[in-house]
């Protein structure tokens, strides 16, 4: 996989507009057996609508779900065998929050958004998921112009509990349920073979060659995680910023 890395680093660098998808397709598919994983921060404009439950659109942040081991990453999807150019992916893990309270049943509430299909990888106490849920799929789809087109349906779950207190103590949840259904799309997207700079490396979810950065059209922005120490993104809570997180070489 090493050698394909640098042949694919070499062509990104030297054959820019020329080659570049179908030397992506070769060394994607010395990989393609393995699962894969797209490590993402929620950015600034995200939204869920709760009108259904008389809170209207819900502004969201993401918090990051384990910022010793992959940063600021609040949004993970996972990729698997390309075939015919085209990946099926679901998502794997999912946690946003209200950027600001609201009353719910007359109390002070915050809003989390969570979903949590690791198998266990991350437990409950780490990333709550109360209800069970519809799966969330749905497909990357690598073009001929170095793109990649995009769908996908989620389907994540609505914890809301007292303000200020977190979504694993049941004690503090005041209601959850399924959240709308929604669907995400891309078009002309972009993607690099090489990791963006302070991009996670972690061994438990690796990227093989592919570094998706969606246009999503919907409520949930993406950007590529981080490692970086500095400013907290845009989006974030202060109060959760990025530490110990091992940035992928360049």
């Amino acid at each position: 996989m090493k050698s394909c890395v640098t042949f694919c680093k070499g062509a990104v660098r030297f054959g820019l507009g020329l080659s570049l998808p179908a030397i992506a397709f070769l060394c994607f598919g010395s990989v393609a057996s393995a699962q894969s994983y797209d490590l993402f921060q929620t950015g600034s404009g995200a939204s869920v609508d709760l009108s259904s439950i008389g809170l209207g659109v819900v502004p969201l942040q993401g918090v990051p779900i384990q910022t010793s081991s992959i940063g600021n990453t609040d949004t993970i999807m996972q990729r698997g065998t390309l075939s015919n150019e085209v990946y099926p992916v679901t998502m794997y893990a999912l946690y946003m929050e209200s950027t600001s309270p609201v009353t719910y049943k007359g109390q002070s509430a915050d809003v989390y958004i969570t979903l949590n299909n690791s198998n266990g990888f991350f437990s409950q106490s780490v990333l709550p998921q109360p209800d069970s849920l519809s799966a969330s799929t749905g497909t990357v789809t690598i073009t001929s112009s170095s793109t990649f087109n995009s769908s996908i349906t989620v389907n994540a779950d609505v914890i809301i509990v007292i303000h200020g207190d977190p979504p694993t103590n049941s004690a503090d949840i005041l209601g959850h349920q399924a959240a709308p259904s929604i669907t995400l799309t891309s078009t002309n997207s972009t993607y690099t073979t090489t990791p963006p700079a302070g991009y996670p490396s972690n061994p438990n979810f690796p990227a093989n060659g592919f570094y998706p950065k969606p246009n999503h059209t919907g409520p949930h922005p993406v950007v590529p995680s981080s490692c970086n120490s500095g400013p907290v993104p845009s989006g974030m809570k202060a109060n959760l910023a990025v530490r110990n997180c091992i940035a992928s070489p360049e």
